[in-house]
Order: C-alpha cells, then sequence, then structure tokens
C-alpha cells in the first residue's frame, strides 16, 4: 500500500523532505511504520516520534493510512 508521510520540525530539517510517498505492507501498524522508517532514516532511530493519523494521535497499535504526520513531541509552557 502506497502512504503519504508529512515530516514536520526538526525531522523534516534531518531528513531533507518535507514529504515522500512510501509503500509499505497493507495493515501495518505505527509500531511497524516507525521500524519501517527508523531502518530507513538511521538519524531518527534513537528519536521519540509523535504519528498522527487523520489529524488525530496514533496509538503503535493502530493501523497506519494512506496519510500520516510525523513531528516530534511537543511541548509548552
Amino acid at each position: 500500500m502506497m502512504i503519504k508521510i508529512r515530516y514536520f520540525g526538526r525531522f523534516a530539517i534531518e531528513i531533507g523532505k518535507f514529504s515522500e510517498e512510501l509503500e509499505v505492507p497493507e495493515n501495518t501498524t505505527v509500531r511497524e511504520f516507525l521500524e519501517i522508517l527508523r531502518e530507513k532514516y538511521l538519524k531518527l532511530k534513537d528519536e521519540t516520534i509523535e504519528v498522527s493519523i487523520g489529524g488525530k494521535y496514533a496509538r503503535e497499535e493502530d493501523k497506519i493510512g494512506d496519510e500520516i504526520s510525523i513531528y516530534p513531541p511537543i511541548s509548552g509552557g
């Protein structure tokens, strides 16, 4: 299944792109997707990565959709 990934914050800078398309197996979970992403981009290997699907935070056991967003943890004060 082809998915569109959108990168935000320092991840876009570290990877050198704001979006890309990637082929992944059907029914891939967020956890499995993050393993694929960390193998492709070693700079992300030890990073905490937040994932949203359809504008909502995703849990590791959720199935990914055809468009997902990847960003570093957000904090504020």
